[in-house]
């Protein structure tokens, strides 16, 4: 797992953005590069990314297709036009992100977080998310169809114009979620949980 080294800038408690000593948010713009930089090079390198960290970092274009992200935090980052298609992601934190235009197809994810984020037009299809947490994400006009979302957390998230057709929804968690024009066509939303009676029955 990513170290958590706090920043060195004085007063800042976020994580440092591995291997360096300050957060994305307090390195000049030549720091910034050399973190992006890093990020490449673990990509190029095999396409594996390991105990990484850069909190609220800002990426776009990003080509992560066809890598293996494991036990690394992104927390607050903002993803534009980044591709995730093909990608394995095993204990990582996108939490707090915002995600646009981004794809996330045919991804293994499993035990990520990514609660509290927003995803704008992306794509997530044909994916295994099992056991993810998207609690309290903003979903608009988001495509989720033919995923398998085996006990992912959705609860108390908003779901405007989403997809989630021809998916497994078994034991989804929907709690005090606000869901307006989501399609959940050829899926099984009679095996996920809406209300706390759901669960209990």
């Amino acid at each position: 797992m990513f170290a958590g080294t706090i920043c060195s800038h004085p007063q800042c408690r976020s994580v440092a953005c591995t291997p360096f000593d300050k957060c994305f948010h307090h390195s000049s713009a030549q720091e910034r590069e050399l973190i992006l930089s890093h990020l490449r090079s673990c990509l190029e390198a095999g396409g594996i990314i390991k105990d990484l960290s850069i909190v609220g970092g800002d990426f776009e274009g990003l080509d992560i297709k066809s890598s293996h992200v494991r036990a690394s935090n992104f927390s607050f980052s903002t993803f534009r036009g980044c591709d995730f298609t093909g990608s394995r992601l095993s204990s990582c934190f996108f939490d707090m992100c915002i995600f646009t235009d981004c794809r996330f197809d045919e991804v293994h994810a499993r035990y990520c977080v990514f609660s509290g984020s927003a995803f704008i037009r992306c794509t997530l299809t044909g994916s295994t998310m099992v056991e993810c947490n998207f609690m309290g994400i903003d979903s608009l006009s988001n495509d989720f169809s033919s995923s398998d979302l085996y006990f992912s957390n959705f609860s108390m998230a908003r779901l405007l114009d989403t997809k989630m057709e021809d998916c497994n929804l078994k034991r989804v968690n929907f709690r005090a979620s606000a869901i307006e024009r989501v399609s959940f066509l050829w899926s099984n939303p009679e095996e996920a949980f809406f209300r706390k009676e759901d669960e209990e029955s």
